[in-house]
């Protein structure tokens, strides 16, 4: 397969401590990649990967699949865009079903195969899109983690505190602790930011509610006493993620950028790190870019 010139992109969808050998050889073969999050088991596969890419000029796309949703590209727009003012706190929550529901022989939760736990699984999306939607990279964390789970020896709670360039400091929440029942989600997901001039409430999996503006700054006059904003949230058929997927193909198409690279997948997983760092020395991290 690597052989042929006939495949200019592979997709790779296995365990994090395989992915990052096999991504690096595809793209050393002159294959673009399209493959699962975080894309390898630490920083030093993933730095090799993006050694690969400079090499051959391949791109490696992780599955970030909220950077192409409009929900995200609304509170983007929004945060940069100045509706909330200048930034200065943020909260994230990423809590999901139990590891006895999904599996907990599953190689997810499993140290050798997976390198990190509910951090490197789910969490990772929300470090992505904290700095797609703020424009701002993570300086310096501390952190929490344990497991509950048993039959599990990778961490499925975490609770982190993050610092952002611009000053701003937040926290992230993330674990598989859900028991669902009828009528209750088996996910409990929110972002939050608060500025000078207002603040902004992503709630994916509300019912009623997913965006939420109050906003005292000029041109925002519409949530000076809070709005909730209109998004499309109609899933496109194709799967999971198939706007990102899209994308990928397009950019693959016209020679161009996808939507999410190995440098976004390195930013990742130097945070993800940097956060077990934290939280097995009990000593904040900081983080040199």
């Amino acid at each position: 397969m690597l052989g042929d010139e006939n495949i200019p992109a592979v997709c790779i969808f296995t365990n994090n401590r395989d992915a990052g050998d096999l991504t690096k050889e595809a793209m050393a073969a002159g294959k673009w990649v399209y493959a699962d999050k975080p894309g390898a088991a630490n920083v030093a596969d993933m730095e090799e990967i993006v050694a690969a890419g400079e090499r051959t000029g391949t791109y490696f796309c992780p599955c970030y699949a909220r950077r192409t949703s409009d929900e995200t590209q609304k509170m983007k727009q929004l945060v940069q865009g100045g509706a909330i003012g200048e930034l200065w706190s943020f909260q994230a929550v990423w809590i999901t079903s139990q590891a006895g529901l999904r599996g907990p022989e599953n190689w997810l939760f499993h140290k050798e195969h997976a390198g990190g736990g509910i951090i490197y699984w789910l969490a990772c999306h929300w470090l992505d899109t904290l700095r797609l939607a703020t424009g701002e990279r993570v300086v310096a964390v501390s952190a929490m983690t344990d497991t509950k789970n048993p039959g599990v020896n990778v961490e499925d709670v975490a609770c982190v505190n993050l610092r952002l360039e611009n000053g701003a400091i937040g926290n992230m929440r993330s674990g598989y602790l859900l028991d669902p029942y009828p009528g209750y989600d088996d996910n409990d997901l929110m972002m939050a930011f608060e500025g000078s001039d207002g603040a902004l409430t992503y709630t994916p999996h509300s019912r009623q509610v997913t965006l939420r503006l109050r906003s005292k700054a000029a041109g925002f006059e519409y949530a000076a006493a809070g709005a909730s904003l209109e998004v499309d949230r109609r899933r496109p058929p194709g799967g999971y993620a198939p706007a990102l997927l899209a994308a990928f193909l397009q950019g693959l198409a016209d020679g161009t950028e996808p939507p999410a690279t190995q440098h976004d997948a390195l930013y990742v997983l130097r945070v993800a790190e940097a956060i077990y760092q934290a939280a097995e020395s009990g000593q904040e991290q900081r983080i040199e870019w």
